[in-house]
């Protein structure tokens, strides 16, 4: 059973792909409170009609038809704010992972590039992203590793390396999967990941540069800052 923010049905998406359910979602439950989910419903502006609602007791945090987890961590210290910027959007469907697969540090570092972007008055691309990070695996989610140097150095002088609640993995809503349809279907964690060294055009090369020689420091950022560039 879940507890409902509004009144609004889950909408049903049978084709959300349920096959990757692994031992970690299967087995973690939300330690949120009713009073978390209003706090986190209201400041991160979720739609109500995408019925934000918790978990029951017996429902872990792993994708079902129509429904998908919302995790905490993402919104509140890593910088992803609703509706996706196009860019989020394009990246997904590049590297073919749900939003919810996405561990919440890939995400810091996805909204650190739109903002370092931003800084340099350029624009945010996914062969540019590419230049400086490749997808792996961690565990059930995927995030994003920095390339080697001899590859490209970072855009980051500072990157975390741990999340800031350790038990972020247990602070999630559930959301109707119709508020992240421009998402791909869920990414299997066990299929082999490509990875090849793009090629950029002449303006992200200089855009590339550009970022390499002017690292910034990733943390959480500003809205004020966040309304500038994601």
């Amino acid at each position: 059973m879940r507890l409902q923010m509004g009144t609004a049905s889950f909408e049903s998406i049978d084709s959300i792909v349920c096959s990757i359910i692994r031992s970690g979602r299967s087995t973690i439950r939300s330690v949120l409170t009713t009073k978390d989910l209003k706090s986190f419903v209201e400041t991160f502006n979720i739609p109500e009609h995408y019925s934000p609602s918790l978990s029951g007791p017996n429902e872990p945090g792993a994708f079902t038809p129509g429904v998908i987890p919302l995790y905490t961590l993402a919104f509140s210290s890593c910088g992803v704010r609703y509706p996706l910027s196009s860019f989020k959007v394009a990246l997904l469907r590049h590297f073919g992972v749900h939003f919810s697969q996405l561990h919440p540090l890939g995400w810091m570092r996805v909204v650190h590039f739109e903002l370092s972007c931003a800084a340099i008055s350029g624009e945010p691309s996914v062969p540019l992203f590419y230049m400086f990070y490749k997808l792996i695996s961690d565990g059930d989610w995927f995030t994003f590793a920095k390339r080697q140097n001899n590859v490209s150095k970072p855009c980051y002088s500072f990157m975390p390396t741990s999340t800031y609640l350790k038990d972020w993995k247990s602070r999630f809503i559930f959301v109707s999967a119709a508020m992240m349809s421009e998402s791909p279907f869920p990414k299997d964690v066990d299929t082999p990941i490509e990875d090849a060294i793009p090629t950029l055009s002449a303006n992200e090369t200089v855009q590339w540069k550009r970022m390499y020689e002017n690292p910034t420091r990733a943390f959480t950022f500003s809205e004020g800052i966040l309304a500038r560039g994601v």
